[in-house]
């Protein structure tokens, strides 16, 4: 198990589990949408996905603002199915997705996957954000090889998008305009 640390105001808060990275296959996981359905990565098998991993929808930093410039961000690459995931409750995703859109974005919620903290190397450990899951992406094909991945150290970071956009190209060879 590895050991990472998330800065959350003034306070560096202990994050634990295996970080999967380039190279590595993403860890099998069920999770739960928001019509209360059980949804496993396999049900993304033969697509290429980006799985991201968020504190809340409604965190002010490392949440919905982040997720709507990500999307933003994938708008040359329609054809990546985005996988956001986060602790909030499956009523929340509904009514997140009722007043935002949130088009061509499967979110899952991890009210009865708790393994998947740890599996991905997300779990946030110390108070107040403990049992939350620290912001963190992962690039990955239809096979769920990993491309790119990243976690981020701070509530106010934002996700290495050159990087991103980068892996994307290359692998899509496809150039945004």
């Amino acid at each position: 198990m590895t050991h990472s640390h998330f800065r959350f105001a003034d306070e560096w808060l202990a994050v634990d589990g295996h970080f999967p990275q380039a190279g590595d296959t993403l860890p099998s996981f069920m999770l739960v949408d928001e019509q209360l359905r059980d949804v496993s990565l396999e049900h993304f098998l033969g697509h290429d996905k980006l799985v991201v991993t968020l504190l809340s929808l409604d965190a002010p930093m490392a949440g919905l603002a982040l997720l709507q410039e990500l999307r933003r961000q994938l708008e040359p690459w329609p054809q990546l199915q985005l996988i956001v995931i986060t602790v909030d409750s499956p009523f929340s995703l509904a009514r997140a997705r009722k007043e935002h859109g949130l088009p061509y974005a499967t979110l899952l919620s991890t009210l009865r996957g708790r393994d998947f903290h740890k599996h991905f190397g997300v779990l946030i450990q110390d108070v107040p954000l403990s049992g939350m899951t620290c912001p963190a992406l992962w690039l990955a094909d239809g096979d769920d090889r990993i491309y790119h991945a990243q976690r981020l150290r701070h509530e106010d970071d934002e996700f290495d998008f050159a990087g991103l956009r980068q892996q994307l190209a290359a692998r899509f060879s496809t150039l945004p305009r």
